[in-house]
């Protein structure tokens, strides 16, 4: 017998040939001489549950992702991928047939495997309420309450504290307030919201006001009202009155008083313009206009008086003469916060001829006040000279060439009273600082 006869078979002899008996897995060809592979995969119905492949003789079956190969080779059974720990869940696995699906708690948004933490707190309105602080945490938060608060059963909000239910420090009752309590106190005061004592009840922060138009000062047990400066506070009327300062038998101006609301005006002399609070200035060569140079829109025509407003007095408000004490004044105001430019010429200016002079209208200011250069006169070309209470702008030793020449003038209160910082009001009013450019043929 060959050997080669019948691979995968059992040879059978007959008379004149011969036969194979194929072993399984394998079939005889159409002369059932050779035993050929037997293609189990293709046969119908199929072998395998979901993938076959064919072997010599056998075949093999294989499941998907997700599935399991039962003992009898053939079926798949699902993969419990969440029992076995063969997932990447961030929390939660839920097993489905053939893979499985991941799941967030309560407080988590989920995107696609990984949960990412809900902020409560950023939600508007914050979950703690209007009486406690909210503090995130992994997949919650916290509330911590204000004072007077504490926490609701849930521990999701806040709410207000009886502290009249327990024990208190009030002596006269007890009444609950929203965070807090208050004690029943004597007439004019009230409980101290957080050291339960009894203090002064503030009469002013009433509405509506106590006072009426006037201020309103508290004090202990209970309050009074306080006009502005020019006002005096009328109890029938409850509001303030004006004062007429000028009405008394010496006012406060050294020339003319016109009393206004809240305050009063002096004049100046004939030929003298008011400066600020309480001035006069006179000066030879003053513009008629505004002059065509880089700085005209600083320049002061003295044409052209202005007036400053003083106590909240409106210009066409304002009284233009008054005559208490001389009738030959003047109210016309000159701009002090504008440049004051003055014209001259060199050749009919003498050495004592007065450019500029500078008295006080308020008798206050009288002996107690004097007009300094503080800038523009380094070289010394100029010179303030005092005399009976008038301060006159003159020339100085060494006399200055034509040009242009800018100083500034400020008043400085001297004597037993102090002096008085530059530019700064002081109990006579505001300090005059006037801007003067000399233009010198």
């Amino acid at each position: 017998m060959l050997a080669h006869l019948c691979a995968h078979g059992e040879c059978i002899n007959s008379l004149g040939s011969f036969r194979c008996h194929c072993q399984a897995g394998y079939t005889p060809d159409a002369t059932a001489t050779t035993c050929l592979d037997m293609d189990e995969c293709s046969q119908v119905p199929k072998p395998c549950t979901f993938l076959c492949k064919n072997t010599k003789g056998s075949f093999l079956c294989s499941c998907p992702r997700g599935y399991l190969l039962e003992e009898d080779g053939r079926t798949c059974k699902d993969l419990d991928e969440c029992t076995s720990r063969q997932h990447n869940c961030q929390f939660l696995c839920v097993n489905t047939v053939g893979a499985f699906t991941c799941r967030c708690p309560p407080g988590f948004t989920q995107h696609h495997q990984a949960c990412f933490d809900n902020d409560e707190c950023s939600a508007q309105p914050g979950p703690c309420g209007a009486h406690g602080h909210c503090h995130n945490t992994p997949g919650s938060f916290r509330c911590e309450c204000h004072q007077g608060f504490t926490l609701v059963s849930s521990g999701h909000g806040c709410e207000d504290v009886n502290e009249c239910d327990g024990p208190h420090r009030c002596q006269h009752g007890c009444q609950n307030q929203l965070g807090g309590y208050r004690c029943s106190c004597p007439q004019g005061f009230t409980q101290h919201s957080q050291w339960a004592q009894c203090v002064d009840e503030n009469e002013c922060a009433l509405s509506p006001p106590t006072c009426g138009s006037a201020s309103c000062r508290n004090t202990l047990g209970g309050f009074r009202c306080v006009c502005p400066s020019g006002f005096d506070f009328d109890q029938a009327l409850g509001g303030c009155q004006d004062v007429d300062e000028c009405a008394g038998r010496r006012g406060p101006c050294s020339y003319s008083c016109a009393n206004t609301p809240g305050g009063f005006l002096c004049g100046c002399p004939q030929g003298y313009f008011r400066a600020g609070q309480g001035h006069c200035v006179s000066g030879l060569g003053f513009s008629p206009g505004p002059q065509d140079t880089p700085d005209k829109e600083e320049l002061l025509s003295s044409e052209a008086c202005y007036e400053c407003k003083i106590n909240g007095l409106s210009p066409r408000d304002r009284p233009r003469r008054s005559a208490h004490r001389d009738h030959q004044v003047n109210l016309a105001t000159l701009d002090s916060e504008a440049l004051l430019t003055l014209g001259l010429n060199l050749s009919h200016l003498g050495r004592a001829e007065r450019i500029l002079e500078l008295r006080p209208a308020l008798e206050g200011l009288e002996g107690r006040i004097r007009y300094v250069i503080v800038r523009g006169n380094e070289q010394g070309f100029f010179r303030m000279h005092h005399l009976r209470g008038v301060s006159s702008l003159q020339l100085g030793r060494r006399r200055p060439g034509p040009g242009t020449y800018r100083l500034e003038v400020v008043s400085h209160m001297a004597g037993p009273w102090g002096v008085q910082p530059e530019g700064q009001p002081g109990p006579w009013g505001q300090a005059l600082r006037l801007k003067v450019q000399l233009q010198l043929l």
